[in-house]
Formats: C-alpha cells, structure tokens, sequence
C-alpha cells in the first residue's frame, strides 16, 4: 500500500470519493493531484486540513442562518 504523507492523516493512493461524488476533507488530503499541487505550493497536510475544516465551518454557519 502506498502513502502519500507519513503525517497520518494518509490513506492508500486510489481513495474514491464518497457517494454523493465529493471528497470528504480526510480524501482530499490524500487525494494524488491535491498532494502534488500542494507539494509545489509548499503547503503542509495539516495547513491544507486546517483551511478545509474552517471553511467547512464556515459553510455550517452560513447554512444554519
């Protein structure tokens, strides 16, 4: 099985999406394309997490009013 991080939040190469045909934030960081545009753009795994989860909360309260 091969990885694309060793920050843990990794999950084997070829990781479909869900069924609605969105990655959840845990696909995308393990997503191949994402992980070398990421690496040309010197972003880390947990910044890329970490702009993910707060746009999700952002959309979660935006949604909710």
């Amino acid at each position: 099985m091969n990885t694309l991080f060793s920050s843990g939040y990794c999950c084997s190469v070829g990781a479909t999406a869900g069924k609605n045909d969105e990655l959840t934030i845990s696909e995308a960081l393990c997503d191949p394309l994402i992980a070398m545009v990421m690496r040309a753009d010197g972003v880390t795994s947990e910044e890329f997490k970490r702009l993910l989860e707060a746009a999700a909360r952002e959309l979660k309260a935006n949604l909710a009013s």
